[in-house]
């Protein structure tokens, strides 16, 4: 039954992305990210200090997380991320990310600062603290495209994501909200035509 489930699900993404590669979406893109996830919350007076920390404390050793992100829409559009943290929260747990979200940006020819807002799934497994389960999450965060020339570009990328009843195995089960960050660079290639 694992199988077919799983081949199902490979035919259902290569079936969406060869859609998706052939549609003519105005403003559509994939990006391929990596980044770096922390514990906290994301605000608009700590979005820059909290950036900078992050990137200062990077530790191989756990929160690394890289993926894919399809945007469309000029100004208003949506964006959609699947994404794989093989040391989330602590190097014992895995996480899987799936984000539908709202995308508002600005419809400038190179530099394209954005805003966006979303719910979504986090499903972790392994033998550590972080690991819950599947949860229900929210995100929100932004960042700028840089499309120099032609149809690649890059992005940077500042999110924050809470789980709001996500239970912790300590010494005894606790549930409690997790809030993280998390800032990703990626690669975006342009799908308008």
């Amino acid at each position: 039954m694992y199988k077919i489930e799983s081949t199902l699900f490979r035919c259902a993404f290569v079936v969406l992305f060869a859609l998706a590669v052939n549609s003519p979406v105005q403003g559509a893109d994939v990006t391929v990210f990596g980044g770096l996830q922390r514990q906290g919350k994301l605000t608009f007076q700590s979005a820059p200090g909290t950036t900078l920390n992050l990137i200062r404390t990077i530790n191989g050793t756990n929160f690394g997380m890289f993926g894919a992100r399809f945007g469309h829409g000029r100004v208003f559009g949506g964006e959609h991320t699947l994404a794989f943290s093989p040391n989330f929260i602590d190097a014992g747990t895995r996480a899987i990310f799936y984000n539908s979200n709202i995308l508002v940006q600005a419809p400038l020819p190179v530099v394209r600062p954005y805003g966006t807002i979303g719910l979504g799934l986090i499903g972790t497994s392994g033998e550590g603290l972080g690991a819950f389960g599947t949860k229900f999450a929210i995100n929100y965060g932004g960042g700028v495209k840089f499309m120099p020339a032609g149809p690649v570009g890059m992005r940077v990328d500042v999110r924050g994501y809470a789980v709001p009843s996500a239970e912790f195995k300590v010494f005894t089960v606790e549930s409690q909200r997790l809030d993280f960050l998390e800032v990703s660079v990626g690669v975006v290639f342009s799908l308008s035509r």
